[in-house]
């Protein structure tokens, strides 16, 4: 039997995942400072479940709608703008990442992606038979991170690529597009015929942006260009597990007509969405603001305690405007790879390596801000020790 190469049938696990099975299959602890799980950190409001179980009973008639249930639209747009008619449901941000790829590129197309960056949209990309080219975002300490909107506007003007992506605030980098950024990136798209796609899963959990350094969600209707907002219910109430999320469509009217039609049929060839979620969805909406504050004062709680014990003596907590990452840079005694392998070895904790996210500087690594404080102070303490003891 044939295996499509897209598929990548030949990859194999890197050895950090090699070890991390060899420790679980011998019953070793390890404290994760890895896992963006939410569910497994306490935060999943459970009110927000027992709305989907009320839910249940009106979801017996079925009635399909390449955009999802007109309630759930409604809901959407009284909270973000627009009417309901400019969203789409789908099952997660990856298929809405998904359907922008079938909607925009022809097999060899490419896609403009931000790196460093959460690798999800090369994948998907590979999938679709599309291509990813870069464009850099760069890191000035103690100020934080910039976008390279030149490279940006040279890529938007290649014939090739169909679209940009952009994410606000970035994963790891934790920074906001910039309203300047916003502006020249939204230009480079309508010149060039690119569409924005922006990414604002994290938009809602602000840490050390300043006020100038975030752009509110969806809020200019009417754009220079094509854009596509992507969220959904993984990040905005930690229950990545209700599978729910949602694409908005903005731009030049002139465009949205044929842009709508194309991407009903796209909709309309999957209809993924669960409909107790969706028809839960306004009730869900309503707890958002609480589960958000919830989740921010955890992530706050754990930047502050970052900062408190990983910055100084060598080791350098790097700005966090937003999101659920912070990045560490720590003393350089070994090498990327050798170091996460012995603070898994000999440590027993997990964490990521920059070189994950195409950070370009070597002695960085990724720590997840959801687990309870006490855990993420206990690896904290334990990632400074084991580092110190290698020197």
């Amino acid at each position: 039997m044939h295996l499509a190469e897209r598929s990548a049938p030949d990859e194999q696990p890197n050895e950090m995942a090699r070890l991390r099975a060899r420790l679980a299959a011998d019953g070793v602890p390890v404290l994760d400072l890895s896992d963006s799980n939410p569910t497994r950190h306490r935060l999943t409001d459970p009110g927000v479940l027992e709305a989907v179980s009320r839910a249940v009973p009106a979801a017996a008639s079925y009635e399909p709608d390449p955009h999802g249930p007109h309630a759930a639209r409604l809901a959407l747009a009284g909270r973000y703008g627009g009417v309901p008619e400019d969203y789409y449901l789908t099952a997660s941000t990856s298929e809405a990442y998904a359907w922008l790829l079938q909607l925009l590129c022809d097999p060899g197309d490419a896609v403009a992606v931000p790196a460093p960056g959460y690798p999800l949209v090369e994948p998907l990309a590979r999938l679709a038979g599309v291509r990813t080219v870069p464009y850099a975002v760069h890191h000035l300490h103690p100020y934080g991170w910039s976008v390279d909107t030149g490279q940006v506007a040279d890529l938007a003007a290649r014939p090739d690529v169909r679209a940009v992506v952009a994410v606000s605030p970035g994963n790891p980098t934790g920074a906001y597009l910039r309203a300047e950024e916003r502006v020249l990136t939204e230009a480079a798209c309508r010149a060039g015929g690119a569409a924005l796609v922006l990414d604002e899963v994290f938009a809602p959990f602000r840490l050390d942006a300043a006020p100038g350094d975030t752009v509110p969600p969806s809020s200019d209707p009417e754009r220079l260009c094509t854009t596509f907002t992507l969220d959904g219910l993984s990040k905005l109430v930690c229950a990545p597990q209700l599978k729910l999320s949602w694409l908005r469509v903005a731009g030049p009217a002139g465009e949205l007509p044929a842009v709508h039609r194309a991407l009903e049929t796209v909709a309309d060839t999957y209809l993924s969405v669960s409909s107790p979620v969706a028809l839960a969805l306004p009730e869900i909406l309503d707890r958002a603001d609480a589960s958000v504050t919830a989740t921010r004062a955890r992530l706050a709680a754990n930047l502050a305690l970052a900062h408190a014990l990983l910055d100084d003596d060598g080791f350098r907590v790097r700005r966090c405007g937003g999101g659920w990452t912070v990045l560490v840079d720590v003393p350089r005694y070994l090498p990327d790879e050798q170091l996460v392998l012995t603070l898994l070895a000999e440590a027993h904790l997990a964490v990521h390596p920059g070189y994950f996210y195409d950070l370009p500087t070597p002695g960085t690594l990724a720590l997840s801000l959801l687990p309870e404080p006490a855990t993420f102070e206990a690896g904290c303490r334990r990632l400074r020790a084991a580092v110190q003891a290698l020197a």
